[in-house]
């Protein structure tokens, strides 16, 4: 999701539909959406390739459906069948631990849609929405399958702590909980692999926060409070919870941090590490060793290794669409052996349609672009965490 943050406290704009503007700041979808909603390169030889399959999901902030796709780690994925709706405009979108639902929460009639994922990835509804307090603008799952944190609202933001049944229905659990400040809001989030810590980046204040998550799910008040850059998005979490990252996407920067046993957070010295143009949604290998962002206004996306001390050493960096004059980065999700990356774009040539392509990840954690794999998706605007990687059951 794409916001300038500058006088006052952060007047904000997203994303844009031409490249010009890309690279310098995002166009001004979001003030429209808050109005209608508020009225009044070639890398090391890869590892060989997992047979194991997957789905990809993806849908467009500005366009209304889910697109799904039965992929590998190599062969050519093939589209499935029908579109469920996702609503527009929607930055979110997350699946069940365990591959059998996938969530959406779009920002007009703001509500969590759940649909059951069936035998050949198809999406059908999953029972009634749960009705949403305020603009969604992000989801993340517990470790422990049952648990969920949606992250709602442009200014005075929340966490919405979401529990499911085995039926995959969402109903509200405990308390909504304040980000804290009239100044937080826009934000994303992301819970430790422990599972006992919910972390929230702020957009407007600039600030990470902490949470405890308690046995039943609901949230302690905000613990620790870290200075992020402008614009901090999509905290991300080595899966050992040793070391945490978030981008700040009009910094440039990736900020690093070790993850002490309570939860709270030291940064890492030398951080905040530079980045390309309006860094996102980043992704990180199974085994912890290497990061991986795109970067919205540069076109390419940046590859690190992960010191054992939380430091980021700089990768080649790899061009997403080198073909394709434009085409911006935004999303990647990684495929559960950490052998191939998936990265969605946009293709402001074609509309905002989105596009989406798959990188072979080296034994040196360099990129490969796959040539192979360059599908225009028909849904529009990769805006958000607006894809996602689910494995199949079994």
């Amino acid at each position: 999701m794409s916001f300038n943050t500058k006088t006052g406290f952060d007047s904000i704009e997203p994303l844009p539909t031409v490249m010009a503007t890309r690279t310098r700041k995002p166009a001004r979808w979001l003030i429209a959406v808050a109005a209608a909603v508020l009225p009044g390169l070639m890398a090391a030889e890869p590892a060989a390739a997992d047979t194991a399959h997957y789905r990809i999901y993806v849908h467009g902030y500005l366009s209304d459906g889910i697109a799904g796709y039965n992929a590998s780690d190599t062969g050519n994925p093939t589209a499935i069948a029908g579109r469920a709706s996702s609503g527009l405009p929607n930055w979110p979108e997350a699946a069940s631990r365990d591959g059998r639902f996938l969530y959406v929460a779009p920002t007009v009639n703001p509500r969590l849609i759940p649909y059951a994922i069936g035998a050949d990835g198809a999406l059908s509804p999953a029972g009634t929405p749960l009705p949403l307090p305020d603009i969604p603008i992000d989801i993340t799952f517990a470790p422990n399958g049952r648990d969920a944190y949606v992250i709602v609202g442009l200014m005075n933001g929340a966490v919405v702590p979401v529990r499911f049944g085995g039926n995959g229905v969402p109903v509200h659990n405990g308390p909504v909980t304040p980000l804290g400040t009239v100044g937080d809001g826009i934000a994303s989030a992301a819970v430790s692999p422990d599972g006992r810590n919910l972390y929230v980046a702020s957009v407007p204040d600039r600030q990470l926060l902490v949470f405890d998550i308690h046995a039943d799910g609901t949230l302690s008040a905000a613990k620790q409070r870290v200075a992020g850059g402008i614009n901090p998005l999509f905290p991300t979490l080595t899966p050992d919870g040793r070391h945490l990252f978030f981008t700040n996407e009009l910094s440039g920067t990736v900020q690093a941090f070790n993850r002490s046993a309570d939860g709270t957070l030291t940064e890492v010295a030398g951080s905040p590490f530079k980045a390309g143009i309006m860094p996102h949604v980043a992704s990180i290998t199974p085994d912890g060793r290497y990061l991986y962002v795109p970067n919205t206004g540069s076109t390419f996306i940046s590859a690190y290794a992960i010191e054992p001390n939380g430091a980021l050493l700089s990768l080649p960096n790899v061009e997403f669409a080198p073909d394709k004059m434009g085409v911006f980065t935004e999303s990647s999700v990684m495929s559960p052996s950490g052998r191939a990356l998936w990265v969605l774009g946009t293709d402001p040539l074609r509309a905002g349609e989105e596009l989406l392509r798959r990188f072979a990840i080296g034994r040196d954690g360099t990129l490969m672009r796959d040539e192979s794999t360059s599908i225009y998706t028909g849904t529009t605007v990769a805006d958000g965490r607006t894809m996602t990687l689910v494995p199949q059951p079994g």
